[in-house]
Protein backbone atom coordinates (compact mmCIF):
# COMPACT_ATOMS: atom_id res chain seq x y z
CA UNK A 1 0.00 0.00 0.00
CA UNK A 2 2.81 2.65 0.71
CA UNK A 3 5.10 3.52 -2.63
CA UNK A 4 8.15 4.75 -1.85
CA UNK A 5 8.89 7.34 -3.93
CA UNK A 6 12.72 8.79 -4.69
CA UNK A 7 10.77 12.24 -4.89
CA UNK A 8 10.37 12.18 -0.88
CA UNK A 9 13.97 11.70 -0.32
CA UNK A 10 15.39 14.47 -2.79
CA UNK A 11 11.97 16.63 -0.93
CA UNK A 12 13.68 15.38 2.39
CA UNK A 13 17.31 16.43 1.86
CA UNK A 14 15.89 20.32 -0.03
CA UNK A 15 13.64 20.89 3.07
CA UNK A 16 16.89 20.08 5.56
CA UNK A 17 19.49 22.44 3.01
CA UNK A 18 16.78 25.02 3.02
CA UNK A 19 16.32 24.65 7.17
CA UNK A 20 19.97 24.97 7.28
CA UNK A 21 20.41 27.73 4.78
CA UNK A 22 18.11 29.87 7.03
CA UNK A 23 20.09 29.22 10.07
CA UNK A 24 23.56 30.01 8.40
CA UNK A 25 21.86 33.46 6.99
CA UNK A 26 20.24 34.41 10.47
CA UNK A 27 23.62 33.53 12.26
CA UNK A 28 24.96 35.81 9.87
CA UNK A 29 22.69 38.49 9.94
CA UNK A 30 22.26 38.64 13.73
CA UNK A 31 25.86 39.13 14.25
CA UNK A 32 26.14 41.56 11.85
CA UNK A 33 23.39 43.36 14.07
CA UNK A 34 25.04 42.82 17.06
CA UNK A 35 28.48 43.79 15.87
CA UNK A 36 27.28 47.37 14.73
CA UNK A 37 24.83 47.41 17.83
CA UNK A 38 28.09 47.41 19.85
CA UNK A 39 30.25 49.62 17.83
CA UNK A 40 27.23 52.29 18.33
CA UNK A 41 27.57 51.92 21.84
CA UNK A 42 31.23 52.25 22.17
CA UNK A 43 31.49 55.45 20.21
CA UNK A 44 28.95 56.75 22.29
CA UNK A 45 30.52 55.69 25.23
CA UNK A 46 33.62 57.44 24.20
CA UNK A 47 32.18 60.60 22.70
CA UNK A 48 30.86 61.09 25.86
CA UNK A 49 33.46 60.57 27.73
CA UNK A 50 35.31 62.99 25.90
CA UNK A 51 33.07 66.13 26.63
CA UNK A 52 34.35 67.42 30.13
Amino acid sequence: MTDHRSDDGSKKVKNIAAVLYLLVLTFLVGGSYLNQQRANTASAASANAAKP
